[in-house]
């Protein structure tokens, strides 16, 4: 963790090195290519008195003007629209914003992007960096508070809430003199985008499989070393990218839980009628005795109960686990073998608290 009397040194030795680059004989360009940092690159300098679009290159982009490496005879970049890039080698970058204009940054790649509305920070002018390392390189947060808040969160949920480390980023804010860690004046928007490239509802790479629709926005309680869940987040399931309010700098994550919905569970066909001549698998048939009824859109863990309408059990399923697509098979069979009679039945499933209940008929 970077300390505040250490980012103030390390800051106030890079506006040395800067003061000194411009103190320089090197002639100064009217454009001059910003300098490489890492993964981070811009292929050449803006400067513009404010309405400027896009900015972006390498990994990141920001909205409006960039500063240059060496400014023109007689330039200023501190007034160059809504920020300019620090000079000297930073990874990640740092963009300088302006109390009155609108802060953007995000990531070339959409793994990440940030939106702060004017006036949010108290500092006429401020530095903003988004990491997506925090946790082998990090800005001002704690590796180790990372660390724990995922092993808390992994006993409590299961292996459905691993961290991913594409799904986290450190979002940093400072000025000269010292880091900002608190409240904005007005809160912000993160956006936070994961992965489903094959776009079958379970984020990539996940084991035991992590369902889209689990997935939610967590930041890390730095006091208690714990994940806490963002509540009001807007999804965009086309986009892939999950956005929330936030008030604060620090470090944010989207992380998996077991999905226990049952709320759109249900059974087909109904009536089961696998001898009639409508028999078969297709849309609007009745069944076969091969495939037997389908529970579909079931929770990752509980089970499903079919029961006689006087209460009898009749058989149980137990959802089996890492179930990656959500349905689970009744053979239409009780729990000795036997075929089910005829007759009105009623299912309940079961995940965690949530219940549901329906009706099944089969005709034989």
């Amino acid at each position: 963790m970077v300390s505040n009397s250490n980012l103030k040194t390390y800051k106030a030795a890079i506006a040395s090195i800067s003061a000194c680059l411009l103190c320089t004989a090197l002639p100064l360009p009217a454009a001059a290519a910003v300098s490489a940092a890492g993964e981070y690159s811009l292929e050449s300098s803006v400067l513009d008195n404010g309405g400027g679009g896009w900015l972006s290159g390498g990994e990141y982009s920001s909205r409006a003007a960039a500063g240059q490496n060496f400014l023109p005879a007689g330039g200023d970049n501190s007034a160059a629209g809504e920020y300019n890039n620090r000079r000297g080698f930073y990874n990640p970058p740092y963009f300088t914003f302006q109390k009155a204009l609108a802060s953007v940054v995000t990531f070339s790649a959409g793994l990440a992007s940030l939106t702060l509305p004017a006036g949010a920070v108290d500092k006429e002018v401020f530095d903003i960096t988004l990491n997506k390392n925090p946790l082998n390189e990090p800005i001002a947060a704690d590796p180790e508070k990372i660390n724990s808040a995922n092993s808390k969160m992994e006993v409590n949920e299961g292996g459905w809430s691993r961290l991913f480390p594409d799904n986290i980023t450190e979002m940093a804010l400072f000025d000269e003199q010292d880091a900002w860690d608190r409240p904005f004046a007005q809160a912000g928007v993160l956006s936070l985008r994961y992965k489903d490239d094959n776009n079958d509802g379970v984020l990539d790479g996940s084991n035991p499989p992590v369902r889209i629709d689990s997935i939610r926005p967590w930041a890390l309680d730095e006091d208690l070393a714990m994940w806490a869940k963002l509540p009001a987040s807007f999804y965009d399931r086309a986009s892939r990218v999950i956005s929330v309010p936030f008030m604060s700098p620090g470090v944010y994550a989207l992380l998996g839980m077991v999905d226990e919905s049952v709320k759109d569970t249900f059974a087909f066909p109904v009536p089961f009628r696998p001898n009639s001549s409508n028999a078969g698998t297709g849309a609007g048939q009745s069944g076969t005795e091969a495939d037997g009824i389908t529970f579909a859109n079931v929770p990752q863990t509980g089970d499903i109960s079919i029961y006689t309408l006087d209460g009898r059990l009749v058989r149980k399923l137990p959802i089996p686990a890492g179930l990656v697509i959500p349905k689970v098979k009744w053979d239409v069979r009780t729990a000795g073998g036997n075929k089910a009679a005829s007759g009105v039945y009623i299912w309940r499933a079961v995940s965690g608290s949530n219940s549901k209940t329906g009706k099944l008929m089969v005709i034989w």
